[in-house]
């Protein structure tokens, strides 16, 4: 779990800035927003010369709206890829708190 966990941390910190741009963009949400939000993908960027798919989207998750902001990197023809993702909670009062994909794996099961 240890292994896990240190992987979650080793994010390119180009793409750790992008996430929490796209973070930033969705914070103004409430959260019957963010649980009728879906899926958006967004047009591929490219960081550090590598292509990267965008994806945002929303859910109920354990009473609280969870929203989760990825960037996806395909290695072989969108069947072996990577994501980075990092995202937030928040409850009916409007209480926020912030998530990384170490949590996002353990407590939701997929980024």
């Amino acid at each position: 779990m240890q292994v896990l966990q240190a992987l979650c941390e080793i994010m390119n910190p180009e793409v750790g800035s992008y996430l929490k741009d796209m973070r930033v963009k969705y914070q103004v949400k409430s959260y019957d927003e963010i649980t009728s939000l879906g899926w958006i993908e967004e047009a591929p960027i490219k960081i550090s010369r590598k292509k990267y798919y965008p994806a945002i989207w929303g859910q109920e998750f354990q009473g609280q709206a969870l929203l989760v902001v990825q960037l996806t990197r395909w290695h072989i023809f969108k069947w072996l890829g990577s994501t980075d993702c990092i995202g937030f909670t928040v409850n009916k009062d409007g209480g926020r708190e912030d998530v990384d994909a170490y949590w996002l794996m353990h407590e939701v099961g997929h980024p």
